[in-house]
């Protein structure tokens, strides 16, 4: 016999996972882990620092499952992948702190951001720091989707170069 997708409604599976429930946590990880973990290596190269922002991304959504409802954002996906993404970028630019390249995070990613070209740069802050979706910032911008998704590569590779140097 033949097993069919399971499909939950967003609001019930955001309302059980607010409640606790374990079910709802293992489907949440189970379903989103493997897209989230792909974000996240997006900013992060390194399998193993990309596997421990992933634990901490879930350990913020199991515990603050609040904010989806807070967020205003449409899908419980949009908003793991806005959390994903920040959190990536968040550790990143924590790394550096660590061994005293950086005092802010605020200033570092600023001064990443601004040094973009400036198509890059607003699809970069589009996606990463408002969370929107590809489509979405390829409907605002007036260009296919795929130009969106190679700017954000580009942006990425920047990135890395970046918190190298």
């Amino acid at each position: 016999m033949q097993q069919s997708a399971v499909h939950i409604d967003d609001y019930i599976l955001s309302e059980r996972l607010m409640a606790g429930d374990p079910g709802a946590r293992e489907m949440i990880y189970d379903h989103y882990g493997p897209a989230l973990y792909t974000i996240i290596l997006q900013v992060i190269a390194d399998n193993e620092k990309a596997e421990n922002a992933l634990a901490q991304v879930f350990v913020y959504i199991f515990n603050d499952a609040v904010a989806y409802r807070d967020s205003g954002d449409i899908t419980l996906f949009g908003w793991m992948r806005r959390v994903a993404r920040q959190m990536a970028l968040k550790l990143a630019v924590g790394e550096l702190e660590d061994n005293g390249t950086m005092v802010s995070n605020g200033s570092l990613l600023f001064r990443f951001t601004t040094g973009l070209p400036e198509g890059i740069q607003t699809v970069f802050r589009l996606c990463y720091y408002k969370g929107l979706s590809r489509e979405a910032v390829a409907r605002m911008l007036g260009l296919h989707p795929e130009e969106v998704a190679s700017q954000l590569r580009e942006a990425m590779v920047a990135f890395r170069k970046f918190l190298n140097n």
